[in-house]
């Protein structure tokens, strides 16, 4: 195994078990290339099996089909999706592991990083008792150079084909270039550059098995067949699903879940008000809930003050960074996009999300958990804005601009303190709701005609460029949809995120990608950020095995039982 000191994964929150104290937002991350997690997975002590347990969430996620799998919402489907690695976490706070999920291993390197290969684990089945095989992974990883993989992410596609001309397994073959399948055990993955990284990426959903014979291509969000410990049963699509036991699951295959409760009910719009209400009672089916939201804002300071409610809480910083948003090609004037960030009063918006318990102010673009992030503000007021500042800018010119941001009554009024804070300056803000389901896939097309738009962000791997090389790299607007809301295409900057990406040091790259977040940030202005958030989430005094994520930033479910 091979130890690195990494600060934060994907979303880094704390794991913070039920009352523990906050401790560094820091996570050292071990990486188990010998392959020694063991399987099944240890047992999570006073575990008991049977009941149900119920996640609230405000929102449906836009996707089940692993290969459309990005939102951090979506990630509640490691119970029914595996994939080649994954991210075995300790409840204690011991550092993470990230170790082969399906493959039995991190992965064995050859030829400088060239050449990866990984063995899957037997006995590992689909839900219909069908064996996975290394196809049905190669399978998998092509549906996402297809439109079936249009929101998923996207580092593994142009690695395996920088020529871009592979169209995905309906017009092509159906195993990627680069990719090689010795047997129905075994993928080798073959690269013209190094990837130091690729035991992070075959961790997302992308490369979750799908049988060529049932991929039902825009269906299969519906139509998925599980790996994982559950499976779907009842589906209210847009409403709720309901998960109930695998029977095809193979524990001895699996070094990361467990299988105690006998069903899972998700429910997708329980607000952020009612999942507190809810959480706090805590009654009937709600004993063993946990909610994904943070506690209403003016709930706060009653569960800070009952240690009742103290001990069930899932509380510490995050790596979640939120910005607004610039459309760079509707907003040409970088004195106008500047302005915008002068005129932005950080410290009402984090009151009306909470106050400290759920954020920070945020001045960079790399999230403060991040290797070289610089501590900087290109714009500094004292956390409420400068208008003076945004007004000389502005030089009496109003602009009228929109809004755009998730129909939920808690970004509802985080609108409302924006719309106050920029007009304050002399903007004129339109709000504009977007139905929750489809938020990112409108704001990130490509034409999209918000102005500003609400965004957030996780780094996908602990390196700058899965930040600021994928949120502001112009490359990616070709595609039609990107998750560079910005729609920010600057070739010096493209050129300087390319030979950052290049370096084989990343130790060395980390500081350098600091600086450019910094020039970035005081030449083209094209967001606004705004809170480093921090969790702070109840469960049920009836859930037991629960804890935060420190690679997702949510609730950690996969040794969740019901007491």
């Amino acid at each position: 195994m091979r130890r690195i000191l990494v600060l934060a994964l994907v979303a880094s929150g704390l794991i913070a078990g039920p009352g523990s104290p906050a401790s560094a937002a820091t996570a050292e991350v071990v990486i188990d290339f010998a392959g020694t997690a063991p399987t099944p997975a240890p047992a999570v002590p006073g575990a008991r099996t049977g009941g149900q347990v119920t996640w609230l969430q405000d929102a449906p996620p836009a996707h089940l089909d692993p290969q459309q799998i990005y939102d951090v919402v979506e990630l509640s489907t490691q119970l029914f999706h595996r994939t080649l690695t994954g991210y075995r976490e300790d409840p204690a706070g011991g550092p993470t592991r990230l170790v082969g999920d399906l493959a039995t291993n991190a992965g064995e390197s050859s030829d400088g990083g060239r050449v990866w290969t990984y063995h899957l684990r037997p006995g590992s089945t689909f839900e219909d008792g069908s064996p996975i095989t290394s196809r049905d992974i190669a399978y998998g990883i092509a549906r996402s150079f297809s439109e079936q993989g249009a929101y998923g992410p996207h580092y593994l596609q142009p690695a395996l084909d920088p020529s871009g001309a592979y169209p995905g397994p309906y017009a092509g073959s159906p195993v990627p270039p680069g990719i090689s399948l010795p047997d129905d055990q075994t993928l080798v993955f073959t690269f013209a550059q190094p990837h130091p990284e690729l035991p992070y990426l075959v961790a997302f959903p992308t490369t979750t098995p799908v049988p060529q014979a049932r991929d039902t291509q825009a269906d299969y969000d519906r139509t998925f067949l599980a790996t994982g410990p559950y499976r779907r049963i009842a589906e209210v699509p847009g409403v709720s699903l309901t998960l109930g036991r695998n029977p095809a699951w193979n524990p001895a295959s699996d070094p990361l879940r467990h299988q105690y409760a006998d069903t899972i009910h998700i429910e997708w719009t329980v607000d952020r008000a009612t999942q507190t209400q809810r959480l706090m009672t805590a009654t009937g089916t709600d004993a063993a809930a946990v909610m994904t939201a943070n506690v209403a804002a003016d709930q706060i300071s009653a569960v800070q003050g009952d240690p009742t409610l103290t001990a069930r809480t899932l509380a510490g910083p995050t790596g979640l960074a939120k910005y607004i948003s610039i459309n760079t090609r509707r907003i040409t004037d970088v004195s106008v996009r500047k302005a915008l960030n002068w005129a932005f009063d950080r410290g009402a918006l984090i009151q009306a999300q909470g106050g400290t318990a759920v954020g920070a102010p945020l001045t960079t673009v790399l999230s403060p958990t991040m290797p070289g992030w610089l501590d900087y503000d290109a714009y500094p007021s004292a956390g409420h804005g400068d208008v003076t500042q945004a007004k000389q800018l502005l030089r009496g010119r109003k602009p009228t601009l929109t809004y755009c941001y998730p129909d939920t009554p808690d970004d509802a009024t985080g609108a409302a303190v924006v719309r106050t804070g920029l007009q304050r300056a002399g903007f004129r803000i339109t709000p504009t709701p977007l139905n929750a389901g489809d938020y990112w896939g409108i704001i990130g097309a490509t034409d999209s005609t918000c102005d500003l738009m609400y965004s957030a962000w996780v780094a996908d791997f602990p390196d700058g460029n899965a930040t600021l090389g994928t949120l502001l790299h112009g490359s990616s607007l070709a595609a039609g949809w990107s998750v560079n809301f910005a729609k920010f295409d600057e070739p010096c900057v493209n050129r300087r995120l390319d030979d950052l990406s290049a370096m084989t040091d990343r130790t060395a790259a980390a500081p350098l990608y600091g600086q450019l977040d910094h020039d970035v940030m005081s030449r083209y202005a094209p967001l606004i950020p705004t809170v480093s958030a921090s969790a702070f989430l109840l469960h049920g005094p009836g859930l037991g095995g629960v804890f935060l994520s420190p690679t997702s930033g949510r609730p950690n479910l996969t040794g969740a039982y019901v007491r």
